[in-house]
């Protein structure tokens, strides 16, 4: 009878917990939503806004900022847990886990250079966001293949496409919504589009991160019963501890983390895709400061020297 009193009790107690963590979700949802609807008043109403509303009306900010938004959500989302991934599956130090990441900075260079170079030349650059998106998409889905045998040759691949959608993206998200607004708003369509991207970070971060905490939970709750005794809070994962775990025990809990992974980017492929649908909706609008070269007759599709 005691036992059956003591399992009620724990019962209560989790009901009761879920039932605040549930008020809590409300009351921070409310408050998000109260200081949104705050912040959009006043900004109707101030002289001098902070972020003027006026400037969403232009089809090509507003997409850009979508475009922004989503590449902060699905760039530092999910990326953020790339490290743990490589500490531990495959056994890079802290040094070397960020180096790993240099063949992602190095596609985001080619592609940067690349794209900036053919806009300057030619003033078209709709292609580009419409490619990043495109090889993004393709990049998060092989990150969807990481496992606990993946050499780090092969992910290092799978970041270079990553870096090559991204390049074709970043630089021209910028550029796009710089030449989209009038002289005087230029500044703020720069801060807007970091604006956007940190909060798409910030809440790419907090769903990628549950997502994480929910696979990677119940990878090693199914393990359970081979004697794995390790949960995924309490510094149990730190690499230091993983490493002296028994080989059977360690081999579960780097599966459990790779499955987790691949669920972060399993979610993060579909705002990829997303970007690469948004592009399409941008309009080509002539860059600020194309004019025809001096003595040169404008002809028919002909275009214009960029004047430095």
């Amino acid at each position: 009878m005691s036992h059956i009193k003591q399992g009620v009790g724990v019962l209560a107690q989790q009901v009761r917990l879920r039932g605040q963590c549930h008020r809590h979700r409300c009351q921070s949802g409310c408050l998000a939503v109260a200081a949104t609807v705050g912040f959009l008043v006043t900004e109707t109403r101030a002289a001098e806004p902070i972020l003027p509303l006026h400037v969403f009306r232009n089809r090509n900010f507003s997409v850009t900022m979508a475009l922004t938004f989503l590449t902060g959500l699905a760039m530092f989302g999910a990326m953020t847990f790339l490290p743990l991934y490589q500490q531990t599956v495959q056994g890079a130090s802290a040094v070397v886990s960020g180096l790993m990441l240099t063949p992602m900075m190095v596609g985001v260079t080619i592609t940067s250079i690349l794209s900036g170079q053919i806009t300057t030349r030619t003033g078209r650059y709709k292609l580009f966001p419409i490619l990043g998106g495109a090889i993004m998409a393709v990049g998060m889905f092989l990150l969807t293949r990481l496992g606990v045998g993946t050499s780090r040759t092969t992910s290092g691949i799978y970041y270079v496409v990553l870096g090559l959608g991204m390049g074709f993206l970043m630089q021209m998200v910028s550029l796009i919504a710089q030449n989209s607004v009038q002289p005087r708003d230029m500044g703020v369509a720069s801060s807007a589009r970091m604006f956007f991207q940190q909060i798409g970070g910030s809440l790419g971060v907090s769903a990628f991160g549950a997502i994480f905490a929910s696979r990677l939970t119940g990878s090693l709750r199914a393990a359970a019963g081979s004697g794995v005794h390790i949960n995924a809070s309490g510094g149990q994962l730190d690499p230091t501890v993983v490493d002296k775990l028994p080989a059977p025990i360690r081999h579960d809990v780097f599966y459990a983390i790779a499955h987790a992974v691949q669920g972060v980017f399993f979610w993060a492929a579909p705002s990829a895709v997303l970007i690469f649908v948004l592009a399409l909706l941008i309009k080509e609008v002539p860059l600020r400061g194309r004019t025809p070269a001096p003595g040169a007759e404008q002809t028919a599709g002909a275009q214009p020297e960029l004047v430095s």
